[in-house]
């Protein structure tokens, strides 16, 4: 694994709109045409594979559509690492639905500290197999979606769209990778300082000890029982020796109980 950093990402938008359908396809790799509304939000951890193939720990929670679940949605978006934008292909009122949430996020992005970057979100269209010529007009749609997110989250705002469909497949797993990478990248650039003087303090801490003469120093610990009631242990540095030698001294060592 990159990281031990569990990332949770939020799958927000309008009710119908496939958010189920597509985290069902990207956990289980298959498609139901049995699924009811999502009630109350829930979430599955599962691991991602990046573009340069290590794999981090995702939290993907999937929500509620309806507009009484909003504000249990947007508590979910407070301590979130990532969003899905989620909107239908076949149907305007999706749109309508995810800018609500748009608007939330906004909200969000400004309670955020001081000079840290906006949430990292990722547009995704679904149901695209539903599209009939001419495809002009659905295209016309994700272009909407798209500058609708930039004139609420703000112009400079870098928004990622993906055409999936979770019926056959397509472009499922691109959603979730494409957002798992941009949240690693932000966490391993927020956390580079803190990596760095781990790496430092490793290397000195793994640093060997070296007698005058250039032999490398082990250090072990020695054993005592100085009377019939009293028991010691002191640390002492040895010389290490190369072949058998070090080998069975290491080994009578350990009969003595020392590491």
């Amino acid at each position: 694994m990159s990281s031990e950093k569990v990332f949770k990402t939020v799958m927000v938008g309008g009710a119908g709109s496939g958010k189920t359908s597509l985290r069902n396809y990207f956990l289980h790799n298959s498609y139901s045409w049995r699924h009811s509304p999502t009630a109350n939000p829930d979430f599955i951890s599962t691991y991602v594979t990046l573009d340069k193939g290590e794999m981090i720990a995702m939290q993907i929670w999937d929500t509620s559509g309806s507009a009484e679940s909003l504000p249990a949605t947007n508590s979910l978006l407070e301590d979130a690492d990532g969003v899905f934008l989620v909107f239908s292909s076949n149907k305007e009122a999706s749109l309508q639905a995810l800018e609500k949430h748009l608007l939330a996020l906004k909200a969000i992005n400004k309670t955020r500290p001081k000079g840290s970057s906006p949430m990292p979100v990722v547009l995704v269209q679904t149901k695209t197999d539903l599209l009939k010529p001419p495809v002009q007009d659905e295209e016309g749609l994700a272009k909407q979606a798209k500058d609708m997110c930039q004139s609420i989250l703000g112009s400079n705002m870098d928004i990622t769209l993906v055409e999936t469909s979770a019926r056959t497949g397509k472009n499922v797993t691109l959603a979730f990778r494409t957002l798992a990478n941009i949240c690693h990248a932000r966490w391993s650039e927020m956390n580079a300082p803190v990596d760095a003087f781990l790496l430092d303090l490793k290397r000195r801490r793994a640093k060997e000890r070296m007698s005058r003469h250039g032999d490398p120093i082990d250090m072990h610990y020695q054993f005592d029982m100085e009377d019939s009631s009293t028991f010691s242990m002191k640390q002492r540095y040895s010389i290490r020796e190369p072949g058998f030698r070090n080998r069975f001294r290491k080994f009578l060592r350990r009969l003595t109980c020392m590491p």
